[in-house]
């Protein structure tokens, strides 16, 4: 299983994020978030902090995390297409 260390290393070493400060980056003062998880509006850090994923309709999430029927939608495409 990975660290968290080599998972923020490797975060750091191949993206950069949309809001990502480059210079904060660069010099290696902030400390990546790895988000373990998401229910609804809200994900979850590494570290235990539940927070509202005010970023999530920008990029790709607008619907929440969990969405069971949008799992089962995905799931019957998958087995229409195969």
């Amino acid at each position: 299983m990975l660290s968290n260390d080599q998972l923020d290393r490797w975060d750091r070493d191949s993206f950069f994020h949309p809001s990502t400060h480059l210079g904060q980056h660069a010099r290696g003062e902030r400390q990546g978030r790895i988000v373990t998880g998401g229910e609804g509006v809200y994900i979850e850090d590494r570290d235990g902090r539940r927070l509202l994923d005010a970023f999530a309709g920008l990029y790709c999430v607008n619907v929440g995390y969990g969405r069971r029927e949008i799992a089962d939608a995905i799931a019957e495409q998958a087995r229409e297409l195969a």
